[in-house]
């Protein structure tokens, strides 16, 4: 006998994680258990609206990115894959290219100065772009971790949403 085949579908790997059966989940993401089906067995592409409801449903904020990097045509263009890892490993791939992009900041003054991007400028500004590039990823990443946190209850969500308007007030 074969082995069963292991899934990369998130969504259906989210759904199991959950302990629900197709037909229980396909209720409270208020859609049918068969495009559940078919969105878990990768016979049809979810629609946005409903990636944003398995989320909350399954708790789930990675589903998101999935969906983007994964499944969205510009996304796959445009949205890196944002990597799960635990808040102490983000922290410290975060911290590192900060310290990256300090680095970087007087070669950006530089090439920019003038107003143009000469032959000479092109691999500084490709590893600037690279460099920023791993920034904003380290940054979704954090963002994730700490939504996966309010999901579970770990961070309250109230507490937490005061705390975010006060810093972008600059109190």
């Amino acid at each position: 006998m074969a082995e069963p085949k292991e899934t990369t579908n998130l969504y259906l790997i989210k759904r199991k994680e959950m302990g629900w059966s197709r037909e229980y989940a396909a209720e409270q993401i208020g859609i049918s258990d068969d495009k559940l089906e078919r969105i878990e067995n990768e016979k049809q592409l979810p629609n946005p609206q409903d990636v944003l409801i398995m989320s909350n449903v399954y708790q789930a904020p990675e589903l998101c990115n999935y969906y983007c990097h994964r499944d969205c045509e510009i996304g796959r263009q445009y949205v890196p894959e944002v990597p799960k890892a635990q808040l102490p490993g983000i922290i410290l791939r975060l911290l590192d290219s900060v310290y990256a992009v300090q680095d970087i900041e007087k070669i950006l003054v530089r090439i920019t100065a003038d107003d143009m991007i000469d032959e000479s400028e092109v691999d500084d500004l490709a590893h600037a772009q690279y460099t920023l590039e791993r920034l904003s990823i380290m940054i979704e990443a954090l963002q994730l971790c700490v939504e996966r946190k309010i999901d579970k209850g770990e961070i309250s969500a109230k507490a937490y949403e005061a705390a975010y308007r006060k810093a972008e007030s600059g109190k």
